[in-house]
């Protein structure tokens, strides 16, 4: 009996042995999944402060050529951005690093007052002409030009089973593009599609040669479109061309050169990290303030996406 007892015991004693080493074993297993995630962090946090460092570098040696650089599509400039860059928002790459630059004078300014130039844009989008005009009277009413937006019979019904959105009052331009999406006739669909046609920059004029093919299909003819691509894929399109491709004189309201707001956008990538910046610099090499941010926004963004 005594045998069988302590037999038992030992059987029971092995056990406990096994169990002890079970649970120090997973606390060892843990201890070390903790700290290889807190290794994993750590080298996340580096890899993005070294690609912030790196960002900033180089959007400061971006716009040092904007600085120095005649603003024109130079392929054979001994400066790699100079020799690579275009104004027409068409993203190119410099040492691995993707960058677009558009123009904002090849964009159309919102307009404020009274005018067909938005209803025209987006019956170019293929937007029937009932709900162009439709939206081109909200935009009116939602910076205060024209009646409030109930007084023109328009109130917009609930979508989605939610209560209808209303507008905003006031007697002032848009501040912000994405005051767009409060348009009652907006959708999400074509508020992406007419982002990167618009700007709020007080543009001095209209820029054809920077313009985003959407912009000038709804300002143009389809030959004149056509004609105006090829002759400034060539380099070719300057005011004499223009004016016998569009009968378009170049004067106060259409200027053939980019500027002075340029927005660059730069995007890039180390391991898990990823950098976007997209920044409105107003260049003006020749005056007392050369260099001026007029926007500038960090990670994606509502001004990011780009056809």
């Amino acid at each position: 009996m005594m045998a069988m007892a302590t037999r038992r015991e030992r059987g029971i004693a092995l056990i406990q042995v096994l169990l002890m080493t079970g649970i120090i074993a997973l606390l060892m297993l843990q201890m070390g999944l903790t700290a290889r995630d807190q290794v994993a962090r750590a080298q996340a946090l580096s890899d993005r402060a070294a690609l912030q460092l790196a960002a900033q570098s180089r959007e400061s040696a971006m716009v040092y050529s904007l600085l120095t650089e005649p603003l024109a599509q130079a392929p054979g400039s001994e400066n790699p951005y100079a020799a690579a860059w275009n104004f027409q928002g068409v993203p190119f790459t410099v040492d691995g690093i993707t960058f677009s630059i558009q123009d904002e004078s090849g964009r159309m300014r919102v307009p404020n007052l009274p005018g067909n130039e938005f209803e025209q844009l987006l019956l170019s989008q293929d937007v029937a002409p009932t709900r162009a005009r439709k939206l081109n009277q909200e935009l009116m009413a939602m910076q205060g030009v024209t009646a409030p937006l109930k007084e023109l019979g328009t109130t917009p019904a609930a979508q989605d089973g939610g209560e209808a959105p209303t507008m905003p009052p006031g007697l002032y331009p848009l501040q912000d593009l994405g005051q767009l999406k409060l348009l009652p006739g907006m959708d999400p669909e074509l508020y992406w599609r007419l982002r990167p046609l618009l700007t709020l920059y007080p543009t001095p004029g209209f820029n054809p040669t920077t313009a985003p093919p959407a912009l000038l299909n709804a300002q143009m003819t389809t030959s004149q479109v056509k004609g105006v691509k090829d002759a400034r894929d060539s380099g070719g399109l300057d005011s004499q061309a223009l004016w016998k491709l569009t009968g378009i004189m170049a004067d106060e309201s259409t200027v053939l050169a980019p500027g002075p707001a340029l927005t660059v956008r730069l995007e890039m990538d180390a391991g898990q990290a990823r950098v976007l910046r997209t920044t409105t610099f107003i260049v003006r090499p020749y005056a007392s303030e050369p260099l001026a941010v007029w926007q500038q926004v960090r990670g994606e963004d509502d001004g990011g996406r780009t056809e």
